[in-house]
């Protein structure tokens, strides 16, 4: 009897278990269900986490706007995570229905929808959010970026992550671009000196040096940005020819919840780093 009492006492001793501060999305019994797909990549604050792995402790702003757009649209959301070509093959073929975080590259047009305005142009104020490529080299380096020029160079080439639309941006430039399938590998190759600079998404470089500060620490990020663009959710065309009215919705319910008072304080929340530690 004894060994009962004290294991009773023990059980309601034990902390209660909190629960997580983002459940997965909500379950919609005979309503749609999309698959939106995302990078093997980290994105921080966007998407956390390497792999295939789905952390619902720590998802990210844009999988925490994606839960609330299902919820608020009464559908199911899937999300699954591919390699960056890979998932845009998927989308292209129709066999998920979006992909994030996509800039607007007209040859993507082919592979799926945009938010457009009524005149036809891509309509920048239903995007996901807005973010910057930074230009990164070695300490010490002659490359320099004024914001109009990037000069140093000499015979160098200027390494980027292949299938992003800086590579596209660079080459327009006249610039000779070198692809690397990762971040690490691109850095690797910029500590080596097989590249003269490396253009890369900010957070995302920022993420891959902040896992292995050692090796990269000679890597300085040069100011202004290089450019700065909307990210949108990229639909299949399959799914707009699908369902046009809810294709709709989905980019309009995008753009609500990024006014909304209650998203802009979960911004706030993960900058703090409540949401994302």
């Amino acid at each position: 009897m004894t060994r009962y009492i004290f294991a009773a006492i023990l059980l309601f001793a034990l902390p209660v278990a909190t629960p997580a501060r983002s459940d997965p999305p909500a379950a919609f019994p005979d309503r749609p269900t999309l698959t939106f797909v995302y990078e093997t990549r980290a994105n921080p604050p966007r998407y956390f986490g390497e792999g295939t792995a789905i952390n619902w402790d720590r998802p990210g702003l844009t999988l925490e706007l994606l839960k609330e757009l299902g919820r608020r649209q009464k559908i199911n959301i899937q999300f699954e995570r591919y390699p960056w070509n890979r998932g845009l093959y998927l989308v292209e073929t129709g066999e998920v229905d979006g992909i994030f975080h996509a800039s607007y590259k007209a040859e993507r047009e082919k592979i799926g929808v945009y938010p457009k305005t009524a005149e036809g142009a891509v309509d920048p104020t239903r995007a996901i959010f807005v973010q910057s490529y930074a230009l990164h080299v070695l300490q010490g380096s002659p490359v320099s970026w004024d914001g109009k020029t990037i000069s140093g160079l000499g015979d160098g080439a200027v390494g980027a992550t292949a299938g992003y639309s800086i590579v596209g941006d660079l080459e327009a430039q006249g610039l000779k671009v070198e692809t690397g399938k990762i971040q690490e590998i691109n850095l690797n190759k910029l500590v080596a000196g097989r590249i003269a600079a490396y253009a890369e998404l900010e957070n995302m470089a920022a993420a891959a040096i902040a896992a292995n500060p050692a090796a990269y620490a000679g890597v300085v990020k040069l100011e202004p940005p290089l450019v700065s663009k909307p990210y949108y959710l990229l639909l299949s065309h399959a799914f707009v020819a699908r369902d046009p009215a809810l294709a709709d919705a989905v980019f309009d319910t995008i753009a609500a919840i990024n006014t909304d008072p209650g998203f802009q304080k979960l911004i706030a929340a993960y900058a703090a780093g409540s949401k994302s530690q």
